[in-house]
């Protein structure tokens, strides 16, 4: 079967000029990319998000590494990346301390840094893309909870506020604790504990640098951004200083202890908790009146758990779509979380293009094709990082730096997913349509994930 050629990587079509409607549901990275490159080729959009405001600044860093951000790249023809500028974290490399205070040294962050990639905060990276969206003016409903999901051989759509909306297709982008994934693929997520957990705060800038206490993690701010990690056998402490000093947040990991719980819980007694997981630590002294300095109360004690890669993300009739977190939420040792919802974005905005609205099914399903095995490994490798990182001693480090040194894959860092999606549609939907398998090579043949440095990102 022959397709449209599309209009390319870097084209824009005409708004609403495909006659196909997309219904998204939920206001986060992937549902904001999936609105967002849907409009850039031509598809019209609604947008359902149950929260009533977008609350800005909120939460602690989030990245994009080099193949989501050559996605995010293009939109207003690189302005949005203009706007990020002043946003980020410009981390060129990581100092990695002994909880003794022993200088272990530092590593390049490849993949994230300048020029490739993007740290920032969360909420101030879904502001940004929501202002974006509203400019091109993307239908974005605020205070629109979806209350159910429904298809025919004809149209997919979703209940809000008691009323059946239709369009030609949903793509369901709500998160990682997503109540419309099951109703929509029928299938029940299969997790378990990693037998880790994260602690999670964000700091009172203004606190700090009032205390001589704390002011110490303050120096040169205005010169450079910086990353610290303090490290145990068993304990990893990380601070993250951003915008020349005006965001701080610290990220700690440790065996699961405390009865942490997968979703955010926001408790003070985290503080004594990390307190305590690090109470044999000469450098404690330094850390505590830092640890101390919480903005609004805002902590975490995250489980980390695994999911294993869904069977489908698709509905009975192809008429729906999971997509993001919520079909693939990796552990945060990924680095990859946002990129993987991004990319989910820009392929199955081309794939509406390439096919058109003749045959919607086929092209959710050539999505998933193109989608799933590359996420399902990065998913997949997500709990090895973890492992590699946390089990690395502090014996090893002082030899070598590589144990905690984020791996950064040349065939995750530089793929670009837009190219590919023009390039492999016709050849994927073409299998599907006969009946034979379509094996991606957007991922390791084997479909096995490995330790590699060998991106050619930062380099």
């Amino acid at each position: 079967m022959t397709f449209t050629p599309g209009i390319g990587p870097n084209g824009i079509a005409p708004p609403n000029s495909s006659g196909i409607h997309v219904i998204i549901v939920g206001l986060g990275v992937a549902g904001l990319t999936a609105a967002i490159e849907c409009y850039r080729k031509g598809h019209r959009v609604t947008l359902f998000e149950r929260s009533p405001v977008v609350k800005g600044v909120e939460g602690d860093g989030i990245t994009i590494g080099a193949n989501g951000s050559r996605v995010t790249s293009k939109w207003g023809d690189g302005a949005v990346h203009e706007r990020m500028l002043p946003l980020q974290f410009l981390i060129e490399k990581i100092k990695v301390i002994e909880y003794t205070g022993y200088d272990l040294g530092e590593f390049e962050l490849r993949g994230y840094n300048r020029g490739d990639g993007h740290t920032l905060n969360r909420g101030t990276l879904v502001t940004v893309m929501y202002e974006h969206a509203r400019e091109l003016g993307i239908d974005i409903c605020l205070n629109s909870p979806v209350t159910d999901y429904w298809e025919t051989d004809y149209e997919g759509g979703v209940v809000v506020h008691g009323k059946r909306i239709a369009a030609d297709c949903v793509l369901c982008a709500e998160g990682a604790h997503s109540k419309g994934r099951e109703k929509i693929t029928g299938e029940q997520l299969v997790s378990w504990e990693t037998g880790w957990s994260a602690f999670r705060g964000c700091l009172n800038t203004d606190a700090v640098a009032a205390d001589p206490a704390t002011r110490w993690a303050l120096d040169n701010a205005e010169e450079y951004d910086q990353t610290v990690g303090w490290v145990s056998n068993d304990i990893h402490f990380a601070l993250w200083r951003g915008r020349k000093g005006r965001e701080l947040f610290w990220y700690c990991t440790h065996a699961n202890e405390y009865a942490a719980e997968e979703g955010w819980d926001g408790s003070i007694d985290v503080v004594e908790n990390v307190l305590d997981t690090i109470k044999d630590w000469p450098v404690r002294p330094q850390l505590e009146p830092l640890i101390r300095k919480g903005k609004g109360g805002w902590y975490v004690d995250q489980k980390l758990v695994i999911r294993e890669p869904m069977q489908t993300w698709l509905s009975p009739r192809r008429r729906m779509l999971v997509i993001g977190d919520a079909s693939h939420a990796a552990l945060p040792s990924s680095g990859q979380g946002a990129s993987q919802a991004i990319e989910d974005g820009a392929v199955l905005a081309i794939a509406l293009e390439l096919s058109g609205k003749q045959d919607v099914p086929l092209t959710l399903s050539v999505g998933m094709a193109i989608r799933h095995k590359r996420a399902s490994v990065i998913q997949r490798g997500a709990p090895l990082v973890l492992k590699s990182m946390m089990k690395t001693t502090c014996k090893d480090l002082r030899e070598d730096l590589s144990g905690v040194t984020p791996p950064h894959p040349s065939w995750i860092f530089d793929h670009d997913c837009q190219e590919y999606t023009y390039r492999e549609f016709a050849k994927a939907a073409n299998a599907i349509l006969t009946g034979q398998p379509y094996e991606p090579s957007n991922a390791p043949a084997d479909g096995m994930y490995r330790l590699e440095y060998n991106s050619q990102m930062g380099g």
